[in-house]
């Protein structure tokens, strides 16, 4: 099973993980779990049981266009800043202690909906973008 987790909070550009996961109930992914969780810090790791397949959306700061899907590497974490954040313990850190654990899903993918520099304001996601790389992972 392919379970989506649209990482956020209600807060600003913080939501764009959510609002990946509302355009996802409309688009054609076939069999998928969609869930949009708050914050989640070392809970997340819960959602990695029974799935083979696991793809986390979270909203990042880079240098890309507002709205554009990045497709990230675990090390990339590092070079990007993630928005959600709970005491410190966020998506990086929740995901190196799961490999540690050896609870990592065969399939990882991470994606960053890139905020851009005013975090009040949720720029449009390209839907385009992030349908190809969910298809590209699962094929």
């Amino acid at each position: 099973m392919r379970r989506v987790i649209g990482i956020g909070s209600p807060f600003g550009a913080d939501q764009l993980g959510w609002q990946a996961i509302d355009l996802l109930h409309n688009s054609p992914l076939g069999d998928c779990e969609l869930i949009k969780l708050d914050r989640p810090g070392s809970d997340l790791i819960r959602y990695f049981e029974a799935v083979d397949d696991l793809v986390l959306i979270d909203a990042v700061q880079s240098d890309q266009t507002p709205g554009s899907p990045l497709r990230l590497d675990v090390a990339d974490l590092s070079s990007v800043e993630c928005r959600t954040s709970t005491h410190g313990f966020g998506v990086a850190e929740a995901l190196q202690m799961a490999e540690q654990l050896a609870l990592l899903p065969d399939k990882l993918l991470l994606i960053g909906i890139e905020t851009g520099p005013d975090l009040t304001h949720t720029p449009e996601i390209r839907l385009d973008h992030l349908l190809s790389l969910l298809k590209y992972q699962a094929d």
